[in-house]
């Protein structure tokens, strides 16, 4: 049980601060997927096509 509490106290910081970055991640993702599909949800209504040359085109190179 010693050995586990000197553990905890020498490496307590970077413990949290492992911990902050795997939740900042976790918001990070969350908030990249609830846009995505915001995004999508307003973008309902509009055609999206490819601009430029024709992509079904019978010509070689």
């Amino acid at each position: 049980m010693n050995k586990i509490r000197e553990i905890l106290k020498r490496y307590s910081m970077a413990f949290i601060f492992l911990l902050l970055v795997i939740i900042m991640m976790l918001l990070g993702t969350l908030g990249v997927t609830s846009f995505g599909n915001k995004m999508l949800e307003d973008m309902a209504g509009v055609d999206m096509q490819p601009r430029g040359v024709h992509l079904n085109t019978n010509s070689t190179l």
